[in-house]
Order: C-alpha cells, then structure tokens, then sequence
C-alpha cells in the first residue's frame, strides 16, 4: 500500500475510535453531542476503513460488507477503550461497556475478514477465553473502585456565604423547608439534579445577588457527584489542583455538597457579588468530562 495512503487511512480509523471511545467518557450517547461526535466516529473509521482495503485489494469493494464491518467494529473498538479509560470515574458503566466492546469487536474482525477468515471452533473457543478474562477483570475492576472514597474540598469563600447544608432523601430534601440563618419562607428553591451523564441539569440558571436560595441538590446517577459553586477562574484554577492532589486527597469545603448515589442533599446559599459564577463536580475526571455549568448572578438593583 502506498505510505501516504495507508497513513491517512489509520488516522482515520483511530479519529474514528477516539471519536465514539470520547462519547461514551461523555455521557454513553444522552445528548445530542455525544450522538454526533459517535456518528461522526463511525463515518471516519467507515471511511478509513474503505480506502485501506480498496489499497491492499486494488479491486473494487463491497460497500456492504465494509459498513457492516466497519459499524460494528468501530462502536467496538470505541465501546472498549472508551470504558477502559472511565473506569476509576464510572465503574459501574465500564464494567458493562468494555466486554460489550471486546465482543463487538471480535464479530466485526470476524466477519469482515473475508479473505483468510478463522475457523469457527478457534474463534469460539477466543471468544469464550477471552471474554472471560475481560469479564473476570472487569468485575475485579468493579469491585475495587465501586464504592470510590469520598474526596473533600477545601475552596474559599469567594465572595459568597453558605447558611446551612442538609442532607436528605429526594422527595423529603425538595419537600422539606430549608434550615439555617434566613427565613425559609422567604428563600426561592432550586432544583439541581445530577446524573451518570456528568450534567448538571438545569446547566443554566440565573439568581440575584443578595438573593436567598435553597439548593436541592439530587443524585439521580449510581456514581457519587458533588456540587461546587465558585467564580468560574477559581473552579478552573482547582480543577487543577486536584489532578494534582494525591489519591484519595481529603480536605473541607464550605461551598459544596458531595450526594450519594440516589440522595439529594440541601445548600442555603446567597451570592454577595453579580457576576458569573460556575457550578463543577470534582469527583475524579468528572469536571475534565464536562460536568459543570454557569450562574448568571444580576445585580439587586436591576430588579
């Protein structure tokens, strides 16, 4: 095959598993983004795919056999790097994803190998060894990092004070009045869930400064998430720090509430300042993932 062919086709190829390995770190396709960016992967490695084979061959190529392959063989390929490289952060997701990808995989080399294919019995018999290998570890994996040890944040205040934190079930944390220094009849409620998709949802919202808040902060994921308010250049600036922390690094935080799996806890909060503020999730990889979100905070005397 000519170099500069069989270059541009690998570099599609692997644009193409990145691309769908870069979705499934990014939510597992549930949102339009992680959508696109999996079809697009899917197209790259299609068409790298394509130009390798038409080169090695120098006939023509079945379009069919090289979308069936191709289909199968990048979700695979993307499935199974994607899951290895998100396992610390979701493990209960990886354990799945990645022996969906070595099975995926392993079909489409399978079939779309038609010139000098493997006999079947070999085949099985890999796929029954391998996939128990890939299982076991896997579960070992799982068993390892499932319950992650919580991590502790020490942030300043930046400008803005916390009355009180509470925890609570969901529906009694939405349900029941907020506790701490102002009038809990006179703060406005709002709503923040998080989820195995590292979204804040509503990622957008808007308060007023002096303004008294009740933030009821729900997990509705099966992975541990947090909530950290700060300026958006500090919550960059920690972002930071933490990857450079130790593992497991512990330290106190009077701006954030950490919720379990299926919990919901409770932030009395009062922005002092206007301005732009940000919303972040520090657990290990989930703000590099793109769980953060924006607080437009205007002025009291525009209302």
């Amino acid at each position: 095959m000519n170099f500069q062919i069989q270059h541009l086709s690998t570099l599609s190829k692997y644009a193409g598993i990145s691309f769908i390995a870069g979705a499934v770190n990014h939510g597992m396709f549930s949102e339009q983004r992680s959508l696109i960016t999996a079809a697009l992967g899917v197209v790259f490695f299609i068409v790298g795919a394509y130009v390798e084979t038409r080169s090695q061959s120098g006939k023509a190529v079945a379009w069919g056999d090289v979308l069936g392959f191709g289909i199968l063989a990048s979700i695979g390929l993307g499935f199974f790097t994607g899951g290895l490289q998100h396992f610390p952060d979701s493990p209960q997701r990886s354990a799945w994803v990645v022996p969906t990808g070595f099975f995926l995989s392993l079909i489409a080399l399978y079939f779309g190998n038609t010139t000098e294919r493997a006999s079947a019995k070999a085949v099985l018999w890999y796929a029954l060894g391998g996939g128990a290998v890939v299982v076991a570890g896997c579960l070992a994996a799982l068993g390892l990092l499932g319950n992650p040890a919580p991590h502790e944040h020490g942030h300043e205040d930046g400008g803005a004070h916390q009355h009180a934190q509470e925890q609570a079930a969901p529906a009694a944390a939405v349900a029941t009045p907020a506790a701490g220094g102002h009038d809990a009849a006179a703060a406005r409620t709002v709503v923040i869930d998080m989820n195995d998709s590292l979204r804040f949802v509503p990622a957008q919202w808007e308060a007023t400064e002096g303004e008294p808040l009740r933030l009821v902060v729900i997990n509705s994921g099966k992975a541990r998430h947090e909530l950290v308010i700060g300026q958006e250049k500090e919550l960059a600036e920690h972002a930071k720090q933490m990857r450079e922390a130790p593992q497991g690094h512990h330290h106190h935080m009077d701006n954030a509430v950490s919720v379990e799996p299926g919990g919901a806890a409770v932030l009395n909060w009062t922005f002092k300042t206007a301005g732009t503020w940000g919303m972040a999730c520090f657990e290990p990889g989930h703000f590099e993932a793109g769980m953060a979100g924006q607080i437009t905070v205007e002025p009291q005397h525009s209302h």
